[in-house]
């Protein structure tokens, strides 16, 4: 049985490493389907926020895609922004961490920048 996990935990490993690394706005938001967790950065010239989550959502009313730490009934730690935002969008292995981490970056409209490191 373990053998048959492992499997079927490497095949999914693959099927995520080949959508970061061909990342665009809707594999972004087909992301929001899977339980994914790992840290995220939002940066420009004046300010950086880092912070962790475990959850990510989609929000088809208002285009918001949110990265959020969810536990029990409570959420907090939200960074949220708009997908009509997005200028550029990359993926790329982990230099530090290829085995454990995968990140992409996104770039925005008003030169903020947004680095996230997936846990896989």
């Amino acid at each position: 049985m373990s053998e048959k996990r492992d499997a079927l935990r490497e095949k999914a490993r693959r099927i995520l490493r080949n959508g970061i690394l061909d990342m665009n706005i809707a594999r972004l938001i087909q992301m929001s389907q899977y339980g994914l967790m790992g840290n995220i950065v939002l940066a420009n010239k004046a300010i950086s926020v880092e912070n962790v989550f475990n959850h990510i959502g989609y929000n088809e009313e208002n285009n918001n895609v949110t990265f959020s730490v969810e536990e029990s009934q409570c959420c907090y730690g939200a960074i949220s922004f708009s997908v009509n935002d997005i200028t550029e969008i990359s993926g790329c292995d982990d230099k530090e961490n290829p085995e454990e981490y995968l990140n992409f970056n996104i770039k925005f409209t008003d030169g903020m920048m947004i680095a996230i490191k997936i846990l896989y």
